[in-house]
This record gives structure tokens, C-alpha cells and sequence, in this order.
């Protein structure tokens, strides 16, 4: 990968950017800018899905005033080139709904049903430090390899029951956790990452969020959803911890 650059779907070139006028143009490689030039696992390869970017970021990078901002992002909403979404996950599809809103936004369907994402993609702007953990992250892949058969398997088996069960463990760090078997944002934020990760993997971090939110500047995790957006955060996190002396909390 050349260093500092962006993943742009082909789809945006092959096809789309020749339907776009050219504000909707730039909104749309600023999110693809904001969310999938930001690599936040580098075993996995996952990138940012989504990011909050405010009605003056847009202003500052787009270089466009705000109203025909507004009709640009309603038009890229409507044809499916990005989503809007608020902090719980829920779909802002109209300007009525985004009104006074902190708005996460992320590529469309169109492109990200299209996107492949290389395992060992270098993040476009690391600090040193995060520089360091991406190269650890990198040694220890070898390992992860031996076990690559039954971890498919695994991956590939995600019940209700194993969702209901690693919900039910939110007990201990979220008093409302009732409240998430029947949220479907957090039902499928969490099955995404039982996929990605494995349930092990996943169970082990929850059962940890109590002791990591007791942690002076640890991302603040309560929801699955949160877990999802804050995964390369949090493991960036429990890395440091563990460079301080005994280990903080194994995940491999």
C-alpha cells in the first residue's frame, strides 16, 4: 500500500461518480476518507465504518456552503452513495430526522458490499505509538494462523442463544441490559463482532468492561454497539495497559 493514501471503492469510479454532481462528489470521499482510511485492526484488516463529522468539518473540507451541503447530503443519502446514523445506530434518512442531530456517517451499501480490505493495510496516519502496536499485531499473526480452520468454523456458527448469552453478560456494565436483548442495533452490532473475532475473544472483553470503565481515559463501553465503534480504540488501550507490567487482559 502507498503510505498516506485512501482506500476508494472502485464502484465510486466505475460507475457511481459519473451519477454525482460535484458536492455530492466530495462528501462522498470525505466519508470514504473519514471511515475506510482509518485501519482499526490490523489482524483483521477491519476499518472504520462509520465516523461523526460535524456540519463545519464538512464545510472546511468540502469547501462548500452549508445549504448546498444539505441537498448534496440528502441526495447521497437517497441514492445510497453514504448513511447517516445517530449515537444508537438509528438510520437518518431524512433532513427532518438529522435535524440538531450529532451525525455518524458512513459509506453506502453500494460501495462497502464491494469492498475487500487487505489484513496488513498500514493505518494512513499512526502516532509512533499506535505505529508500535500495529508492528506487535503483526508478529503475533503467526500465531493466529495455526488456529485459522477452527476459528472459520467457529465464525460461521453464531446462534441467538451464544447473542443472548454474551448480552446477558452486560449485566455487570450496564444496568439497563435488559434492555439490549431486544434492540436490534446491539443485537447485530454484536453478532458482527462474534464474527469477526470469535466468541471467546469477544466474551473475554466483555467480562472485562467493568474493570477497563474504571480506568482513568479507557473508551467508555456500555453497549455492543459502543464495543463495535470503539474496538480498535479499546485494544489500542488494553495494549498500553499491558505494556505497564503484568498483563492487563489476554485476547488473542
Amino acid at each position: 500500500m502507498i503510505p498516506n493514501t485512501t482506500q476508494i471503492p472502485n464502484n465510486l469510479f466505475n460507475g457511481e461518480m459519473a451519477k454525482m454532481k460535484d458536492t455530492e462528489l466530495r462528501i462522498t470521499l470525505l466519508v470514504a476518507r473519514k471511515t475506510l482510511g482509518w485501519i482499526l485492526d490490523l489482524k483483521t484488516g477491519m476499518r472504520k465504518e462509520e465516523d461523526w463529522i460535524s456540519h463545519f468539518q464538512l464545510m472546511k473540507f468540502t469547501g462548500k456552503k452549508s445549504r448546498a451541503l444539505s441537498t448534496a447530503i440528502d441526495n447521497c443519502i437517497k441514492n445510497n452513495w453514504i448513511e447517516a446514523r445517530d449515537n444508537k445506530g438509528n438510520i437518518l434518512d431524512t433532513p427532518q430526522k438529522r435535524a440538531g442531530k450529532k451525525i455518524f456517517y458512513r459509506l453506502g451499501e453500494i460501495f462497502l458490499s464491494k469492498v475487500e480490505t487487505p489484513a496488513k493495510s498500514a493505518e494512513v496516519s499512526q502516532t509512533p505509538a499506535e505505529s508500535a502496536i500495529a508492528e506487535s499485531a503483526i508478529a503475533e499473526s503467526a500465531n493466529d494462523k495455526r488456529n485459522t480452520i477452527t476459528k472459520e468454523k467457529q465464525l460461521q456458527e453464531v446462534t441467538g442463544k451464544q447473542i443472548n448469552d454474551l448480552i446477558e453478560k452486560f449485566r455487570f456494565v450496564n444496568p439497563a441490559y435488559d434492555r439490549l436483548f431486544k434492540n436490534e442495533t446491539e443485537r447485530d452490532a454484536l453478532e458482527r463482532l462474534v464474527k469477526k473475532f470469535g466468541i471467546e475473544k469477544i466474551e473475554k472483553i466483555i467480562e472485562a468492561l467493568p474493570k477497563i470503565n474504571a480506568k482513568p481515559y479507557a473508551p467508555r463501553i456500555t453497549t455492543p454497539y459502543k464495543l463495535e465503534t470503539k474496538f480498535g480504540e479499546l485494544l489500542i488501550f488494553i495494549k498500553k495497559e499491558q505494556e505497564k507490567g503484568p498483563k492487563f487482559l489476554q485476547i488473542r
